[in-house]
């Protein structure tokens, strides 16, 4: 009987061709994975952000001034005080927010932008004679559960919705 010793050429290309399909399926949801991980990062960071900014308002009777302030830069809102944003809060009476966070810049498609010189940021605004506020910021992917799209998102005291907000 002749028995068959070791594999074909046509055997070994279907066989790495598989593997490499296998490989092609991780690694993209591998970066899905990833995409996901960094919008919910983001959706922490401007939750965080409206409760420091609802406990300087308890405290202050108004949310900080700024017009389109990037969140979390070093020169001007590092920190949140009872003074407001600032790049350093140890003069305030009331610190609400050591540390304010910035956006996680991977994979955002820089939608979102302000300050001089412009960059990708949480975007503060107050409005109404700073008796409410808007933060913009950009996701990669929709989050249907919250009701925020992929792309522009706002948060204002009442929460967060897709799109820009309405002035």
């Amino acid at each position: 009987m002749n028995e068959k010793k070791g594999f074909t050429l046509v055997e070994l290309l279907v066989v790495v061709a598989i593997i490499a399909l296998v490989a092609t399926f991780a690694a993209v949801a591998v970066n899905a994975a990833r995409s996901k991980q960094r919008d919910a990062t983001r959706l922490s960071n401007v939750r965080q952000l409206q409760s420091a900014l609802e406990d300087s308002f308890n405290e202050t009777n108004r949310y900080p001034d700024g017009d389109l302030t990037p969140l979390g830069d070093a020169s001007q809102s590092l920190c949140l005080g009872s003074r407001g944003f600032a790049s350093d809060c140890s003069g305030d009476a009331s610190v609400f927010l050591r540390v304010v966070p910035g956006t996680y810049e991977d994979g955002l498609e820089g939608i979102v932008t302000c300050g001089e010189p412009s960059r990708r940021a949480f975007c503060y605004s107050a409005r109404q004679e700073s008796d409410a506020y808007v933060i913009y910021f950009e996701l990669e992917n929709d989050f249907a559960p919250v009701g925020l799209q992929a792309g522009v998102n706002c948060a204002t005291p009442d929460g967060m919705e897709a799109g820009t907000c309405a002035q």
